[in-house]
């Protein structure tokens, strides 16, 4: 066999072979142009393909590209060749069902209906195997109701079919109609509890996420990395000590902190129940391990509980042995610097995230700063970058410097805040109420009853304090 490299194919020098044979190599060529340095091997595949002809002899060329178009960067181009296995008549099962893969990584749910009309024509609707992937297109493309009707059409359902109705329906939100598919799912996996484990935890249902995780437990099911990385957030949420410490001692006793994304998590999970220590110990077993998220993860933590000349020295270690902070990592020191009090070297950290490493602020990081110098009383420089800013702040940013007003009665400032708060906001009543306190506390009570009758006036509501007491075993 003769190798031809896509240079060759698609250079100025005449082709190795008739295109004028094969009228759709034209096009099939014309793929091999686009985004080449994103996908080199798979171009060596396709050249070689493309040179020898062998797409009207067997489906299966059909299904190489099929498969790594979809799965690859652009699987738009995995529909483009789609179009043209129908002409060679090789649209069978495999290739519908990478085609139905393509459309549910762009998202196009027009297509995917179009598919599902062919699969139809085609006799395909009752192929486990495409329909499965026509079921997993309708719920990736958000059309929960047309996945449905799709998944009750099936005759036979096999495991994966389910898990991809369960987690699909779990990651939109639709918990609890994931979990009445869960409770008729007839033999149930790792992935079905854990699909459903990682529903509850986006949906805020942390209490459900880590009753069904101890009840998979209790079934006997063990859990994978994916099911650990699923409920350590609603550990974290919940904050028990006791029980993020007892799910820390079976990943290490079954080897899943073998994944350094367990690791992180663990991190990040003790820092939010209140121990940093523990975060330091996992962070220190990593050693030789580390990546940014590790690093992100510790300095987070240490900013979380006050510890800001420690986070700030993490965060120099970290430059030391080369690695690269995001714009995550500049916000976490940069709250370590806002709750220490470290000004300039918070001015400097943000000084260097966008000359140094060139990343762009965003409005988190603005709002980071502007609190640091107000809470240092510098709230002119604050006001300055406000105004100065390229893209209109929101009204949280305008809030941190109102109450940086309140504590320095900066009253003529909080003023132009409040305002600017209106513009943007209407219906909140408690700027008013930090404003009226404001007035208060330097003796200007006709003011401040002026501030609290325009609470009244505007019919704004005040959002009332709320208070939990209690510990989490």
């Amino acid at each position: 066999m003769t190798w031809f490299s896509p240079s060759q194919l698609l250079g100025q020098q005449r082709p190795p072979f008739r295109l004028a044979a094969s009228p759709h190599l034209h096009s099939l060529i014309a793929l091999l142009l686009g985004h080449q340095d994103r996908r080199r091997q798979l171009l060596q595949i396709h050249a070689q393909l493309v040179a020898h002809q062998p797409f009207g002899q067997s489906p299966a060329p059909w299904h190489v590209l099929l498969k790594a178009y979809s799965h690859g960067p652009f699987p738009q181009e995995a529909l483009h060749l789609f179009r043209h296995a129908r002409r060679f008549l090789a649209d069978d099962t495999f290739a519908f069902a990478f085609a139905l893969k393509a459309c549910a990584g762009l998202g196009w749910r027009r297509a995917g209906a179009q598919l599902h009309g062919l699969v139809i024509r085609k006799g395909f609707e009752f192929h486990a195997y495409v329909h499965t992937s026509l079921v997993n297109a309708y719920v990736v493309c958000r059309c929960l109701e047309e996945a449905r009707r799709a998944f009750d059409e099936m005759p036979v359902k096999n495991v994966v079919t389910w898990n991809v109705m369960i987690t699909g329906f779990a990651a939109w939100g639709q918990v609890e109609n994931a979990r009445i598919l869960f409770e008729h799912m007839p033999c149930k996996n790792v992935v079905s509890w854990t699909g459903l484990i990682d529903g509850y935890t986006r949906a805020c249902l942390y209490g459900e996420a880590v009753a069904l995780f101890c009840h998979m437990m209790a079934r006997g099911v063990s859990p994978s990395e994916i099911t650990v990385l699923a409920v350590i957030p609603a550990m974290s949420n919940l904050g028990g000590i006791l029980m993020g410490e007892m799910l820390h001692g079976y990943c290490e006793k079954n080897g899943l902190v073998s994944d350094v994304r367990v690791r992180n998590s663990l991190i990040d999970m003790y820092a939010k129940i209140g121990s940093v220590q523990n975060s330091l110990k996992v962070f220190n077993e990593m050693l030789g391990r580390r990546n940014l998220v590790s690093w992100t993860s510790i300095i987070s933590g240490f900013a979380m509980h006050g510890l800001s000349i420690e986070a700030v020295e993490l965060f120099a270690e970290m430059r030391r042995e080369g690695i690269r902070p995001n714009r995550i990592t500049f916000l976490s020191v940069l709250n370590a610097c806002n709750h220490g009090g470290l000004v300039e070297k918070g001015l400097a950290f943000f000084e260097s995230m966008v000359y140094e490493y060139n990343i762009n602020p965003e409005v988190k990081h603005f709002g980071c700063i502007i609190d640091m110098l107000g809470r240092a009383g510098r709230l002119s420089e604050a006001e300055q970058i406000i105004e100065g800013l390229p893209a209109e702040v929101n009204v949280v940013v305008w809030r941190t410097l109102l109450g940086c007003c309140s504590k320095y009665g900066e009253v003529e400032m909080g003023q132009r805040a409040i305002k600017k708060i209106l513009n943007l906001e209407r219906e909140s009543g408690g700027d008013f109420a930090v404003l009226s306190n404001m007035l208060n506390e330097l003796g200007w009570f006709s003011d401040a009853e002026q501030a609290r009758k325009l609470v009244d006036g505007r019919k704004t509501v005040k959002v009332p304090g709320l208070a939990l007491v209690g510990e989490i075993r």
